[in-house]
């Protein structure tokens, strides 16, 4: 409800409006009388007002002098004058002080109700206006971290479009740093093996982990230096400080070192973190960026888990700039030969390390034309595909996403193995099934801890190959079978009442009676007990 302060020096007048209208009606409380503008100033001083419903001519001071108080002191308030017809001049002055409106004596009642029904929906709009901007202006500040990731973002990427609304726009999104810089530095963080080690968790949990390396950053960085730490794209982020002196220059790597060292203690992951070299305005900064995010893809010859900062590169040669590709036909007559040893130094020279080394890119294609040489090889000697072509499709899937030569290097030579173990299988003829041999050596050992390296090294085949060749062949996996196995022993000893439950989990290579029961249960759709219990 809307006060209203009534100021008249005429005694009636006040009694008659105070009487006659419906205050209550309009919305209004008729908070205090006055009898000039002295007291009416006096009395808003002591209590919250809205309206001032006022007289013009009163000894004293007077209505006019009354609004132009008002307004100076309290520009929320709403002023409407009461006048004699002979005040024309009095209501120019009034309208010149912003009164939102003005009744002319003698008062009719329909005629003030309808003055302060206005003023009143007017007080609702303005007061509807304040909340919805006050919501906006939460809304803003809600918004502000994510608006100066963006902002910085852009800096770090484009440059900086105008340097006269920088120092607005810095305010605005809190940035610490100042706009007149003496150096900045710039780094670039990578989340080794972002796919495997976040890619695959929930949305929410990304975010989180997002949160919490920015977060150990900015706390490392914010104890020496002015600075900010963002996200560019999942899995890599960017930090950006000021640096005052020659020394904190200096101090900046072992900080760096430190949010290294605390993201692979606190969130258990590996990071590569790039340093640029130090710029001595905006303008420059992307350059410094680019450089730290080159340094930062270096992890491909250097490894992960490191800091490599462009002095560290000076020591690399740059990669080959020639075309390289490999001999298809060299890759497949290599491959023929009896020698794996002639395998792996055919794949490590082509896929060599950091000295002359071979670009990121290079590598991915290179990668391509020993698949390409399997490929073609395994349809040369009608050789099985299948096992090949879910191997050179899980390669495939893979290539973009290596981070180091190592890991493309070591992939390449188990698909070349795949191929190498079939070729090897087909040049001595082997009479026996290698599927008969894997049953045969389960039927006699699943009493053990059995494990496929085991069963691999049996047979004399890799743990990849014969996991591709038993599912071809049965269906199922190696392990399934291990099971299979298992419980139709079980069933077979849970017939004979002399044996306890644990005695069969025992008798068939397990050593935890709970699991047993599980992966019976699993199979017969009966725990052990029940199962030994069931009518027959």
């Amino acid at each position: 409800m809307y006060r209203v302060l009534l100021v008249d020096d005429e005694a009636f007048v006040r009694a008659g409006l105070r009487d006659c209208v419906n205050w209550t009606e309009l919305g209004l409380e008729l908070a205090a009388e006055a009898e000039d503008g002295e007291i009416a100033l006096s009395l808003m001083a002591t209590m919250p007002v809205h309206i001032v419903l006022t007289d013009v001519k009163m000894p004293h001071m007077d209505g006019l002098d009354l609004a132009q108080a008002v307004r100076s002191q309290y520009p929320d308030v709403k002023v409407v004058f009461i006048s004699g017809f002979g005040d024309v001049e009095f209501l120019k002055s009034a309208l010149k002080l912003d009164a939102v409106d003005y009744i002319l004596k003698p008062i009719k009642l329909a005629e003030i109700h309808e003055v302060l029904s206005r003023v009143v929906n007017l007080l609702e709009d303005e007061e509807k206006n304040k909340e919805t901007w006050l919501d906006l202006q939460m809304k803003l500040n809600q918004s502000i971290p994510l608006l100066r990731e963006r902002f910085l973002t852009s800096l770090v990427l484009d440059g900086v479009a105008s340097m006269e609304a920088l120092q607005e726009k810095f305010q605005l999104l809190n940035i610490r740093i100042p706009v007149t810089v003496r150096k900045l530095g710039v780094f670039v963080i990578r989340i080794d093996d972002y796919l495997s080690s976040v890619g695959h968790v929930p949305e929410r949990e990304k975010q989180l982990i997002s949160f919490a390396l920015l977060n150990i950053t900015e706390d490392v960085i914010g104890q020496s230096y002015l600075g900010h730490t963002f996200e560019i794209r999942p899995g890599e982020f960017a930090g950006l400080v000021h640096l005052e002196s020659d020394e904190e220059e200096e101090q900046l790597y072992a900080l760096i070192e430190a949010c290294r060292t605390h993201i692979n203690r606190v969130l258990k992951l590996n990071i590569t973190i790039g340093v640029g070299s130090t710029v001595q305005d905006w303008m420059s900064l992307p350059g410094s960026y680019r450089f730290a995010a080159e340094a930062a893809e270096h992890r491909w010859y250097l490894g992960k888990n490191q800091i490599i900062t462009m002095d560290s590169l000076e020591s690399l040669q740059r990669p080959n700039e020639r075309n390289q590709q490999v001999d298809v036909r060299a890759c497949m007559a290599v491959l023929k030969s009896p020698d794996w040893q002639a395998v792996t130094s055919f794949v490590e020279k082509a896929l060599v390390d950091p000295i002359g080394g071979i670009h990121v890119q290079q590598g991915r294609i290179i990668g391509m034309y020993m698949m390409i040489a399997c490929s073609e090889l395994a349809l040369e000697l009608a050789l099985p595909t299948d096992a090949l072509q879910a191997s050179e499709a899980r390669l495939l899937n893979a290539l973009p996403r290596y981070e180091t030569v190592a890991e493309l290097r070591q992939d390449v030579l188990g698909h070349a193995r795949l191929l190498y173990d079939m070729l090897a299988d087909k040049r001595e003829h082997k009479t026996r099934n290698v599927v008969t041999l894997i049953k045969t050596y389960i039927h006699d050992h699943y009493a053990n801890e059995l494990t496929i390296a085991e069963i691999a090294a049996h047979v004399f085949l890799t743990t990849t190959y014969i996991c591709l060749l038993f599912k071809q062949e049965t269906g199922m996996t190696i392990n399934d079978y291990v099971i299979e196995t298992r419980m139709k022993e079980a069933v077979r000893l849970l017939a004979d009442p002399r044996y306890k439950t644990y005695d069969v989990c025992y008798a068939v290579g397990y050593k935890d009676p709970s699991y047993f029961s599980k992966l019976f249960k699993k199979q017969t759709g009966f725990t052990p007990s029940e199962y030994r219990e069931r009518p027959l």
